[in-house]
């Protein structure tokens, strides 16, 4: 009787151990985790901050040529739980901040966090309706629904500067809680969103809105080719230039470009007006092409950029009359040495940095390392 019982438990524990090892199988069908992590290492030469301020209050030693060591991990989880249904969260964190150093419109370092703490930037929940169109809800970044581009869109890869990630006179909001819807064909896609832009005090009343339309033309056969024309609105009460009364909305208009050359060669081009009564710049220009070459590895990327920022009038008569435009070039190669590490040497030069001509020329050299997993 003994050895019957001992068999049965045997047989019930082996049963209860199958059962929730199917269990923890099924819940870990379909979830895909990845990320990255980008060290970097920055120089900036003609400095024209005295005392910079850090975004804790912290004051700065005064530093002409400041050398500023900066990282930035990103890491994500998501969950597939059918062909018409996903969910998303990523983390990121990081620290260190060489923008401190420079008073320019567009930054020199578009990755650069100086909280050093972890914090969810994206949670939402996906569900296709049709192959073609879908909704997300959640925690969004606005980022990735606007002024996109295939060869100009990501800190950690392709260019650093803040220039080239997106039309810097762009009023994005944080990234909030909101919704968006996506509908995508092979010739066009359409792309709208709202989020929230106060601070999570009055979604009806402060929020960002935005709609994109995507054009994909067969111009050269087989080649990729994206034309972007989209608008944008910012509901929170802004101060004018010329007075000190917070009734104004911040808007704008764009294009974002990106066309495949050849096998070798890509383009791109951008061009952003935002409000003039409110932002100091008026418009924001950028293009640059991409290449693909073998100097060391045999899948390296070379790219150039330039692109300008011009003043505003309402800048030029309350701020600075003699208000220059602030140019920014920016040169990388990006040496893929696995599928998983890249080594990115980078150089820019920014020109007149915040529209002062009598400004020093700010000569910034990076050395990037990009581990992707």
């Amino acid at each position: 009787m003994k050895k019957i019982i001992l068999c049965l438990l045997f047989i019930v524990s082996v049963s209860l151990i199958q059962n929730c090892y199917a269990q923890e199988l099924e819940f870990l069908e379909g979830l895909t985790v990845g990320g990255g992590i980008t060290l970097n290492l920055q120089n900036l030469h003609n400095s024209n901050v005295i005392d910079p301020i850090s975004a804790d209050g912290e004051v700065l030693e005064t530093n002409k040529t400041p050398t500023i060591g900066q990282y930035s991990v990103d890491l994500t989880i998501e969950k597939t739980f059918d062909d018409n249904n996903k969910a998303f969260i990523h983390l990121e964190t990081g620290k260190g901040n060489i923008n401190y150093y420079l008073d320019s419109y567009a930054g020199v370092n578009r990755d650069a966090d100086d909280t050093g703490v972890v914090r969810v930037s994206e949670a939402w929940f996906e569900h296709k309706f049709t192959d073609a169109f879908s909704v997300t809800a959640g925690i969004l970044d606005p980022t990735l629904a606007l002024d996109n581009n295939s060869y100009a869109n990501n800190e950690t890869t392709q260019f650093i500067g803040s220039m080239f990630r997106n039309a810097v006179n762009i009023n994005f909001s944080d990234n909030a809680f909101g919704i968006k819807a996506i509908y995508e064909t092979n010739f066009v896609d359409f792309a709208v969103q709202y989020l929230d832009a106060g601070n999570y005090q009055d979604l009806t009343k402060y929020g960002f809105a935005s709609a994109q339309v995507n054009f994909k033309p067969n111009f050269i056969d087989d080649m990729e080719g994206n034309y972007r024309i989209y608008g944008w609105v910012n509901t929170n009460d802004y101060e004018k230039t010329d007075d000190n009364e917070n009734t104004e909305k911040d808007y704008g208009f764009g294009i974002s470009i990106d066309q495949q050359l050849s096998d070798i060669f890509g383009a791109f081009a951008r061009y952003s007006l935002s409000n003039k009564n409110i932002d100091s710049a008026s418009q924001t220009w950028s293009l640059g092409l991409q290449s693909k070459v073998s100097l060391i590895g045999e899948e390296d990327i070379i790219a150039f950029a330039y692109g300008q920022v011009d003043p505003s009038e309402k800048y030029k008569d309350c701020v600075n009359e003699n208000a220059k435009s602030e140019n920014h070039l920016e040169l990388y190669y990006s040496w893929n040495v696995t599928s998983y590490l890249a080594i990115s040497p980078d150089f820019q030069i920014v020109e007149n940095p915040y529209f002062d001509e009598n400004a020093d020329t700010a000569y910034v050299s990076s050395i990037r390392m990009q581990i992707s997993f």
